[in-house]
């Protein structure tokens, strides 16, 4: 009996050893009611617990109490002790704290709601209800509205800790300096202590007017290497009158992306979206028009005489203060408490979102997209979903198909004028005749009839695909990701041969073959590129360091859409 006792597990209290010591030593002092009054410090740690009762009250000395990794979805602030001061609610399944806010412990210092399921806390934070509330978390939950929520926190005059991390809020540029200028005695933000110099930076940015609940992300695609080289077109013989079909190579990357809208840019500022909540119509002619969300069909193809390319698309009794008045709270419990608990697995966001695409760009050694792609989202909760799965990137060779035809007459090219034989100064029109003819290169068929360039409507190939992790953009302190990508290029169809003897689609005969001469033989250019084909790419969230930056993307947009109106 007497190693039972000594072989007591001590996790779950601090006050347990000493309370072992006074049962051996003791034991004539042990009663129900000291043991209720003895502890101090209570850790019921994944008990799948899911409910609390009255007969919490009887720890009346009680300070610190933790529940969790339980099952709880509402508990009572009547139910608690009255003498409490630390209150930790990780990792259980609150939807809202209704319940909690029932006469609370009036001296609780500490409450943390961390990993739980809580998208509006704005009806139950106020300073009648928490006058003493020196630290709060509520990191890891679904808080999206920036401005109500950080609104009512300010509303406690008490509080100096605050984390929000890993809310769709703090994806917001924004979001940091609204909290700082609204809740000016905060001290500690997210685990990061706030300076002199931040706050000052701040002054007065809540009062601009800007979308607090949007997101804005520049997204970079610098470097592409390793790309098959296309397939060579076959000569043109001017002189023989022999114009074979052309093809046209170009490449753009395509992806999806949680968007309402967004186009590119490649200045620095708000995108050069006109009519603001809406995606571009597929037939805008600026570069970056968006496909509608719902699309998710393939692009229509363009028109034949269409140049433009395709659609855009342990903890004390008390928290103790530091020199400044600094609150330090117990520390939050993600290491292995929640890690136990919560879990980790791979997620996959269930949102195609809305097509986007680069610039198109003829081949090289190493295509470098150069023009930033601007992408704003007004929907943080499911933006932060779409965050927490792979972002693909598609590379896309366009084709187009060129051919010659008969051009029509021209009904403003009227009689030649005269030559001006036999005036003064005659051989001056002889002389701009030939640069004339010199400047434009007329072509013609066997039959001397003028000729034109058409375009058929351009094919597209998806050759690569790459998947990107995004996930570090969750984070508040992290606004970029990326790096290389190296994957095996998908291999291509090779284009046949083109004879010498191709129909000319204007005369409407087959060319020509020299006399004596040979049918010419294309020699097919390989298609599997000799290394894997490697694409470097940047996303950043950008996030405002000071009230300048907001008002510069404010002005500018507001700029654009005055033009556009």
């Amino acid at each position: 009996a007497h190693s039972d006792v000594f072989n007591v597990q001590c996790e779950w209290s601090d006050d347990i050893k000493s309370l072992r010591q006074l049962a051996v030593h003791q034991p004539h002092v042990i009663s129900e009611s000291f043991i209720f009054q003895h502890f101090t410090t209570l850790r019921l740690v994944d008990r799948n617990i899911n409910e609390v009762d009255r007969g919490l009250l009887k720890f009346t000395q009680l300070k610190e109490l933790s529940l969790t990794g339980n099952s709880l979805t509402s508990i009572k602030g009547s139910h608690l002790p009255r003498s409490l001061t630390i209150l930790q609610l990780f990792a259980n399944k609150f939807s809202d704290i209704q319940q909690l806010t029932i006469n609370p412990p009036p001296n609780l210092q500490h409450l943390g709601l961390g990993y739980n399921q809580l998208a509006d806390i704005s009806p139950y934070i106020s300073p009648f209800i928490w006058p003493s509330l020196l630290s709060l978390d509520i990191s890891h939950n679904k808080l999206g509205d920036v401005k109500s929520t950080i609104d009512c926190l300010s509303a406690l005059p008490t509080l100096r800790n605050l984390s929000l991390l890993a809310n769709p809020i703090t994806l917001a540029p924004g979001y940091a300096g609204c909290t700082l200028d609204m809740i000016p005695q905060l001290q500690i933000l997210d685990d990061v202590s706030i300076s002199d110099d931040d706050r000052l930076n701040f002054t007065g940015i809540s009062l601009e007017h800007v979308r607090w609940n949007e997101a804005i992300f520049s997204v970079v695609l610098s470097a592409i290497q390793n790309l098959r080289q296309p397939p060579q077109n076959e000569a043109i013989d001017e002189n023989a009158c022999y114009y074979p079909r052309q093809k046209k190579y170009s490449y753009f990357v395509r992806f999806n992306f949680l968007a309402y809208s967004g186009v590119q840019d490649n200045t620095p500022g708000p995108p050069l979206d006109a009519t603001d909540n809406m995606p571009l119509d597929a037939t805008d002619n600026t570069p970056g028009a968006l496909l509608d969300a719902t699309d998710n069909t393939p692009e229509a193809p363009l028109d034949a005489t269409d140049n433009m390319p395709g659609p855009q698309l342990d903890a004390p009794d008390t928290i103790s203060l530091g020199p400044q008045g600094t609150p330090h709270p117990p520390p939050s419990p993600v290491s292995k408490e929640i890690a136990d608990v919560v879990g980790e697995g791979e997620a996959s966001s269930p949102y195609i979102g809305t097509t986007f695409e680069t610039e198109d760009l003829p081949w090289e050694e190493q295509l470098k997209f150069e023009k930033p792609i601007i992408i704003r989202c007004a929907d943080l909760p499911q933006l932060q979903e779409f965050l927490s799965a792979k972002l693909q990137l598609v590379l896309v060779e366009k084709v187009v198909e060129c051919f010659t035809t008969i051009a029509p007459p021209n009904p403003a090219s009227a009689t030649p004028p005269p030559s001006g034989k036999g005036k003064k100064g005659g051989k001056e029109p002889k002389e701009k005749k030939k640069k004339e003819e010199s400047a434009v290169k007329v072509m013609k068929d066997k039959e001397g009839n003028i000729l034109k360039w058409l375009e058929t409507a351009p094919s597209y190939n998806e050759i690569a695909h790459i998947n990107a992790d995004i996930s570090s953009l969750l984070q508040s302190n992290s606004v970029s990701g990326g790096g290389k990508c190296t994957i095996t290029e998908k291999p291509a169809t090779a284009t046949p041969a083109t004879e010498e003897g191709r129909q000319s689609s204007c005369s409407n005969r087959g060319g020509k073959k020299k006399a004596g001469g040979k049918k010419k033989v294309v020699t097919p250019v390989p298609v599997a590129p000799p290394e894997p084909l490697t694409l470097e790419y940047r996303l950043e969230r950008i996030s405002w360091s000071n009230k300048e930056e907001c008002r510069s993307w404010t002005t500018e947009q507001q700029q654009i859409l005055e033009a556009a109106v």
